[in-house]
């Protein structure tokens, strides 16, 4: 039952992580990716917050070193890197690229946590970065982009901080609830990321929102930011943090039906970049 609690918890975020970098590349069209990262956060917390104080949760949680550490990769470089990312390269790119992150998680838990792996693994995660390369040297068609190879960098660096998150994770969800961890992450991004947003609306002033992009900004800190860091530590209090991230190979199959919606059709090298990099990581997963 425990573990049917995890793998519900699992398929739920990975559904709404599919959608989200769809909703991103919208609303990138409104605001900047600061901004954005920001506001995420906030409305994030100002949800998640009043629920944990029932779990225990105090303010001063967020002020620690170690909670501090874990909104930075977790929530800081991982949205703020992605969002920033994204306004360089497309929606496909992102989500073929972000599949190495399960490959990066088992690597990390095998040094930090000492999880064994097997043969099928270690081929899985060289197909895995064979097929991210093939997919970062090409862009998406589509929309045309000055600098996508600084996007695809950023977007494997947020990838890498969200696999240092899920190790950091796993060793804390022993006796901290789920929930308690996910406000006070979000309240640690939200507190690292004033700076950056205060530069942005320096620079570029505040963004006029439309109807359309209020609901945006609202499913992507409500939901996706907000109920997918509570339902994703709460799947590490069940399942061991390969299992949990090997999920993640969910994640491209969404991403890149949604990107059609944008007009965007990946070239024939990342298609095969793309099906190395999945096939990897359902390797790699098997013995898991």
């Amino acid at each position: 039952m425990r573990n049917t609690r995890g793998y519900l918890s699992l398929f739920i975020t990975i559904l709404i992580w599919g959608t989200t970098f769809l909703v991103t590349k919208i609303i990138l069209r409104e605001m900047g990716p600061l901004q954005l990262t920001e506001l995420r956060f906030v409305l994030a917390f100002l949800l998640l917050a009043p629920l944990a104080a029932r779990q225990g949760f105090r303010l001063k949680q967020i002020f620690t070193k170690e909670y501090m550490l874990f909104g930075l990769t977790g929530t800081t470089l991982y949205y703020a890197l992605q969002n920033v990312g994204m306004t360089y390269t497309s929606v496909s790119s992102t989500v073929l690229i972000l599949s190495i992150v399960p490959a990066l998680t088992t690597i990390l838990a095998v040094i930090f946590l000492k999880e064994r792996i097997g043969r099928s693994q270690i081929l899985g995660i060289i197909l895995v970065t064979v097929g991210v390369v093939l997919v970062s040297i090409e862009n998406g068609q589509g929309e045309t982009y000055d600098h996508p190879l600084i996007g695809n960098l950023l977007i494997f660096i947020s990838g890498l901080s969200w696999a240092i998150y899920t190790i950091q994770g796993r060793k804390m969800s022993e006796g901290q609830p789920a929930l308690v961890m996910a406000a006070a992450s979000i309240g640690a991004g939200m507190l690292q990321m004033i700076p950056f947003a205060a530069w942005e609306i320096a620079e570029q002033g505040l963004p006029y929102l439309s109807g359309a992009g209020w609901l945006c900004v609202l499913y992507l800190s409500l939901v996706s930011s907000g109920l997918t860091t509570y339902l994703w530590n709460d799947a590490l209090h069940h399942l061991s943090a390969s299992v949990a991230s090997s999920y993640i190979n969910l994640v491209p199959v969404i991403g890149i039906a949604s990107a059609y919606l944008l007009g965007e059709q990946p070239p024939l090298i990342q298609i095969i970049g793309g099906v190395l990099a999945i096939s990897g990581v359902l390797l790699s997963s098997r013995s898991t």
